[in-house]
């Protein structure tokens, strides 16, 4: 019997990380708070292979990459801004307050790029985000024995890190002019 469970817990386990994978953050018809979509005057056959070739310059690994759906995800990117106001101003951390932590030392940080034709040669671009808040605490396992232990709360965003890397990216591939007329004036959305 106690196999069965642990069989059954495994698959549990896997189909969460299955849901992960296709959930809200890959749906072109579902809107996710911090968002940014820009539409591209340039065609999705040209601009696919740009953004794969653009996303490793900008230090983000492609963990997946769907070219039929017009999908790309990223391996998750630690980020650790070197001020709290930093982080308050990614994400929204009262989602971690309530889950009971009482600092937050990283974010850890998956995009999600949708690319879909927008007719006329261009492409609708969209960058989605997941955020993890993570807090280190420690666990005592015994006399004089202790363990940091990572404590995850996924954490809604603010938009700030779609916008960076949009405007990263436009960077990497575009001129700076092309850039400005893309994606309007720098520091404005």
């Amino acid at each position: 019997m106690g196999g069965v469970r642990r069989v059954a817990v495994a698959l549990a386990l896997v189909a969460a990380g299955c849901a992960a994978v296709r959930g809200p953050e890959l749906d072109p018809k579902e809107h996710v708070r911090g968002e940014r979509h820009r539409l591209l005057g340039e065609p999705m056959d040209r601009l696919w292979p740009a953004l794969l070739d653009a996303l490793p310059a900008e230090g983000l690994r492609v963990a997946d990459a769907d070219r039929g759906r017009g999908t790309i995800a990223t391996a998750t990117a630690r980020y650790d801004p070197g001020t709290r106001a930093r982080l308050a101003d990614i994400g929204d951390l009262s989602a971690a307050r309530r889950a009971g932590l009482t600092h937050v030392d990283e974010l850890r940080v998956t995009y999600y790029l949708l690319l879909a034709p927008a007719g006329d040669g261009s492409t609708s671009v969209r960058v989605r985000s997941r955020i993890d808040a993570v807090a280190r605490e420690s666990a005592i396992l015994g006399p004089g024995l202790f363990q940091i232990v990572p404590h995850h709360v996924e954490v809604p965003s603010r938009g700030v890190v779609e916008r960076e890397l949009l405007e990263r990216l436009g960077g990497d591939l575009f001129t700076a002019e092309e850039t400005l007329l893309l994606f309007g004036e720098l520091g404005f959305d």
